[in-house]
């Protein structure tokens, strides 16, 4: 399965009807954890693969003090600490609507326990606590969507399918909240890189230590701790192919405000937190290409201002944060006719303003711009033609001949543009000079003739007469 290029946030596929209350986190402006949990993820050293996996699984492990029971998740007051909705009752997990946070054990339009993996395909390890009650595991979600998900293996379903609809507490069908078809689930899109994260997080927790890379199984029971596959509760043929789809959803829908809040409350309850959802590139590291790429929240461009004259070229440089970012990008100019760019070179190819863009590669949302000013250098060819030809100008020769010059340094002239004109003054000032020298020679030449005219035809006058 091709993995997606760039984090989405899906639009809801349905508008939600009369009284239904939508609920959406907001996307987080980083991967970054939370400043309460900087220090948590101190221990992890490795860059990916088996190494960093078996590290989480320490972590997560030997920092899970508390383990709730399944009667805990029923109780309110945890989930309008883990699952707090904009109105101050719960966010339903599934269809992202917010639901009254009072328990009624399951009945239609209120919620119920969901194990987003289903305790039948757990292999029998979830019982009333361990994992089939761990706080970052079972999420509160509308009872009819519950049972509609049943223990259908997560999926993308290709053929038909049926949408699912929660319902209110007045039993009125709301609005959609994922898809069943031939026996599997396919949760909506906002919602699937959650889904994603949880099952990874339970099969790097519950996984018992050897099956992991791990260590410990730090301070949970024996009996909590199995064998574990992603094909347990992903269709697909193989754990490659299961695997891949859990990478893809973690990248299509990025952890949102809601996932790191409740990654805060989670660890003031039972101690360790989702790793997944505070570092959602684990999931690469580990199971992708080996390798932890940081993703960018902010790029900048050095110079972030340029002017240049036409022909000139200049390099900017990227620079990511936070540290050790990618710093990968591609390049774009707003106007081709004024600049070119090319591996961060930029060259001015015209006179007026432009700008380059800098897109991450790995985050296509991220992006730094320069300003570019280009403008047109002085031909100093225009010059030196303009300054020969005023020198050519003939002060002493006939007025045809003068007139020729004339007519070559006013030539020259005209082809000199605002660049020029200011280091030709000298020379405009002796060809404004020659052109009125030539001006009072014409008129006096005019008057001479005139009066040669008139005094011929007097002659004439008295010849006849």
């Amino acid at each position: 399965m091709q993995r997606i290029s760039r984090k989405v946030q899906s639009l809801i596929l349905a508008l939600v009807m009369c009284l239904g209350i939508a609920y959406a986190g907001s996307v987080s402006s980083g991967s970054a954890p939370a400043d309460a949990a900087a220090d948590y993820y101190a221990p992890i050293t490795a860059a990916g693969g088996e190494e960093l996996l078996g590290q989480v699984h320490d972590l997560i492990t030997t920092t899970h003090t508390k383990y709730t029971s399944y009667t805990d998740c029923k109780n309110p007051a945890y989930y309008r600490r883990t699952d707090p909705g904009p109105n101050g009752e719960l966010a339903e997990f599934y269809a992202q609507t917010e639901l009254s946070s009072t328990w009624k054990s399951g009945a239609n339009g209120t919620w119920n326990r969901e194990h987003v993996w289903c305790q039948s395909h757990s292999n029998g390890l979830w019982g009333e606590s361990g994992g089939g009650a761990d706080l970052l595991h079972i999420r509160p979600t509308e009872s009819r969507v519950n049972s509609a998900r049943g223990n259908n293996k997560y999926a993308v379903i290709s053929g038909s399918k049926n949408t699912v609809i929660y319902r209110n507490a007045a039993g009125q069908d709301m609005g959609p909240a994922g898809y069943t078809g031939g026996g599997l689930f396919e949760p909506l899109d906002q919602v699937k890189g959650d889904v994603a994260r949880i099952v990874l997080y339970m099969y790097t927790h519950y996984n018992t230590y050897s099956n992991v890379h791990g260590s410990t199984n730090g301070n949970g029971r024996s009996n909590y701790f199995g064998t574990l596959h992603f094909t347990d509760i992903v269709s697909a043929s193989n754990e490659k192919g299961a695997t891949e789809l859990l990478l893809d959803w973690n990248e299509l829908d990025p952890p949102d405000s809601l996932e790191l809040s409740r990654n805060e409350a989670a660890q003031e309850i039972q101690g360790n937190r989702n790793p997944f959802v505070d570092h959602p590139e684990y999931a690469e590291a580990i199971w992708g290409d080996g390798t932890t790429e940081v993703k960018p929240t902010a790029l900048t461009l050095s110079p972030s201002s340029l002017e240049l004259k036409v022909g000139q070229s200049q390099s900017l440089t990227v620079s990511a944060q936070p540290a050790g970012a990618s710093a990968a990008v591609t390049w774009s100019v707003s106007d081709s006719s004024v600049l070119s760019v090319s591996n961060g070179v930029v060259k001015a190819l015209g006179e007026g303003r432009a700008t380059v863009t800098a897109m991450s590669v790995s985050d296509p949302s991220v992006k730094a711009v320069a300003e570019v000013t280009v403008e047109r250098p002085v031909d100093q060819a225009k010059l030196e033609a303009f300054h020969a030809a005023v020198e050519d100008i003939d002060g002493e020769g006939t007025l045809a001949r003068r007139a020729a010059s004339l007519r070559k340094a006013l030539s020259a002239y005209s082809a000199l543009t605002d660049k020029e004109l200011p280091l030709a003054e000298e020379d405009i000032g002796r060809l404004s000079a020659a052109l009125d020298d030539y001006n009072r020679l014409v008129r006096a030449y005019n008057e001479g003739a005139n009066d040669a005219c008139d005094a011929a035809l007097r002659g004439i006058g008295k010849l006849i007469g």
